[in-house]
């Protein structure tokens, strides 16, 4: 069994600070080596998290503060995967599953980004706006799924007239509701997880998009 050991290092003596950046790194499954801020670090470290106070005390090539990270957790959560994997794609997919319970799932540089269950396609699309308009990906896609082909297609429609430079694609669903309930990596309910298998399965380019 390989072990994979942590890239991120959290260096802080401050309480209030090491919870708030333990709390992101935890929601994001990212591992982390809690040091001292002046501890000599391992080569395997890629990115060390602290204070703007205690920044200059870190000996490395990548250091983030909390304090330079944006107040929104998904924001957040993009920056440091900007950090830690710089050299990979940086494209934002977005995969929507369209229902009664809208299932949203993101991929940030073929990272898990977020994931959610919405109550209705006015805030799915306005989650999809705000991400998109805040992102710094390069390429920005959104794959829907057309099982419910009158929603998926509204809800093309109306992000399409809302984003530029951004492709709108439309996914064929079939198989999805399988797979979903197929050993997930942690807990996710089922239309999440169809949003997560629709997000990595290209689709056919709506016409309306950019």
């Amino acid at each position: 069994m390989v072990v994979l050991l942590p890239e991120i290092a959290v260096a802080t003596l401050d309480g209030r600070a090491h919870y708030k950046i333990m709390s992101i790194l935890k929601e994001m499954g990212l591992k982390f080596d809690n040091v001292m801020p002046e501890e000599v670090l391992s080569p395997i470290i890629k990115l060390v998290i602290t204070t703007e106070k205690e920044k200059s005390l870190i000996n490395h090539e990548k250091v983030l503060s909390l304090e330079e990270l944006s107040k929104d957790p998904y924001l957040a959560k993009e920056e440091i995967i900007d950090n830690l994997y710089s050299n990979s794609d940086e494209s934002i997919i977005i995969g929507i599953d369209p229902g009664k319970r809208t299932g949203i799932a993101v991929y940030y540089r073929q990272k898990e980004l977020m994931g959610d269950v919405l109550n209705s396609i006015d805030e799915t699309i306005a989650k999809v706006v705000k991400l998109i308009e805040n992102t710094h990906a390069k390429k920005k896609i959104v794959r829907i799924g057309n099982g419910e082909p009158e929603m998926a297609d509204k809800m093309a429609n109306e992000l399409s007239k809302r984003l530029r430079n951004t492709i709108i694609e439309l996914v064929d669903e079939r198989g999805t509701s399988s797979l979903s309930k197929i050993k997930p990596s942690k807990k996710v309910v089922r239309d999440q997880r169809s949003a997560m298998i629709i997000a990595l399965r290209q689709g056919k380019r709506f016409k309306g998009s950019f």
